[in-house]
Order: C-alpha cells, then structure tokens, then sequence
C-alpha cells in the first residue's frame, strides 16, 4: 500500500499490474463465454492497495423504454472515476422493468467496472488473457475444502488481501460498504461471507476478533435491523471461532 498521495497515473500504473487473473470467473452470455471479476474479491484486493478507497452509488436512470442504467462513483483521495451500466440480461439486453435483484446485481457489476478505470482488472474488458507486466505466476483457481484441525494456508495474493482488511479492522476502521439501505438479501449475505472469511483466515487470538467486531460494529447494527438472519449468521460463525482460539490455548 503506497503511503504517497496518490495520482491518477500513481494508481493506474500500481493496480493495472494487480495479477487478479486467479479470481477471474467466465459465464456463458450472448453466445460467448464472458469473464469477471466477483465484486467481493474485487473490493477486498482494493482495499489492499488503497484502504481510503470508497464508493457511491448515484442515482439510476429510468429511461423511456422502462429500461434501467446505474451509476457508481469510487474515490480515492482526492481523485474520482465514474462509471455507467444498464441493466441487461445474459444476451446482454437491456431489462425492460428490472427487479431489485437485478438492478443490485448490475450496481456491483458497475462497481467492478470503475475499478478498472482506475487499473485494476481493466485488461478483462480489453479481452486480454494477463495484465501487463505481471510478475506472479497465474495461480490456479481451486475449490476451498474445510479441513477438520490445521486452518488451511491461504495463497499469498489472498493472504495479503484479508491481512489489509485486518489491519483496517484492527485500527477502528471498517474495512467494508457500509451502506446497508441500499443492499439486497444475496449482497448482504455475501458481504457476510467475506467477513467470516476474512476473521477465520488470519485471527490469531480472541483479541483479533474484538477489534475487528468493534471496527465493524455500526456495520453490525445496520444488519441486526435489516437482515438479522445474515447478523446471526455473523455473530454464529464468530462464537464458533472464538470457541476454537480459546481450547488452543
């Protein structure tokens, strides 16, 4: 993470060669295979870089047809991208009438893509295989399987991604969205899931686990309210865990 205010042309030139090829994904979609870059790695890799980062998500456009474009703003620092999507389906038309699902589903899509006018992963819309002067060996992508005793050995890449969440966490910052209102049930369940992926990967001790609650607590509340299902399905994994670190010692 740069400790420099950074520039256009400082961020660009850092995150444009982010190898994130590992966490790429493909769906079938108006007859050909599309890549992407899943919103919650997508966040989780900036925060790495550039934990002030944030974002906004503007107001949709309602168009004549009842079709629907969204617009997200990411800043970081004093510097601001913009970036535009309409709502479309798998043939990549747009939606006439999108539900709230969709139209979530596309704000993160846009998310991802603002990203990349910053640098990061912007080779996948360019239909490019690798980002430019990669340094790291492409790692395979593989299904994580839970193991019983020993907690498994992250990648690096992801090591280093959960270990900038922690050490926002750990200095009373939170280190994800924090705009519940504007969530659906899949976004507050992922978010969710990159929490508790995020605590298990590196909490050393019971002390960990604190300071990362309380740096999330305000995100906590607001889920208690709105999705207490997602909350105690949090609060669940963390009492699990804190069980665990206690017989350790």
């Amino acid at each position: 993470m740069s400790t420099t205010k950074p520039t256009y042309a400082s961020v660009w030139k850092h995150l444009s060669t982010v190898n994130c090829t590992g966490k790429i994904q493909t769906i079938r979609g108006g007859g050909k295979e599309l890549s992407y870059l899943s919103w919650a790695w997508a966040w989780g890799i900036m925060m790495e870089h550039y934990p002030e980062a944030q974002f906004y998500f503007k107001e949709d456009t309602l168009h004549p047809d009842d079709s629907v474009t969204v617009h997200v703003q990411v800043s970081i620092g004093e510097l601001i991208r913009e970036m535009w999507l309409p709502v479309m389906d798998h043939r990549n038309n747009a939606i006439k009438g999108p539900d709230a699902r969709q139209i979530s589903d596309t704000k993160m899509r846009a998310l991802v893509k603002c990203f990349a006018l910053y640098g990061l992963g912007h080779f996948i819309y360019a239909g490019e295989d690798m980002p430019p002067k990669a340094e790291e060996a492409v790692p395979e992508v593989v299904q994580e399987k839970p193991k019983a005793k020993a907690k498994a050995k992250l990648p690096a890449n992801e090591e280093e991604m959960m270990e900038g969440l922690i050490e926002k966490s750990a200095s009373g910052e939170s280190p994800f969205p924090n705009d519940v209102e504007n969530w659906d049930v899949t976004m507050a369940t992922e978010i969710v899931d990159l929490m508790l992926g995020t605590i298990k990967g590196l909490a050393s001790s019971v002390d960990d686990m604190k300071s990362f609650w309380k740096a999330n607590l305000d995100l906590i509340g607001k889920l208690e309210k709105t999705f207490p299902e997602q909350k105690k399905k949090l609060q669940d994994g963390f009492t699990v865990l804190r069980k665990q670190l206690e017989e350790k010692k």
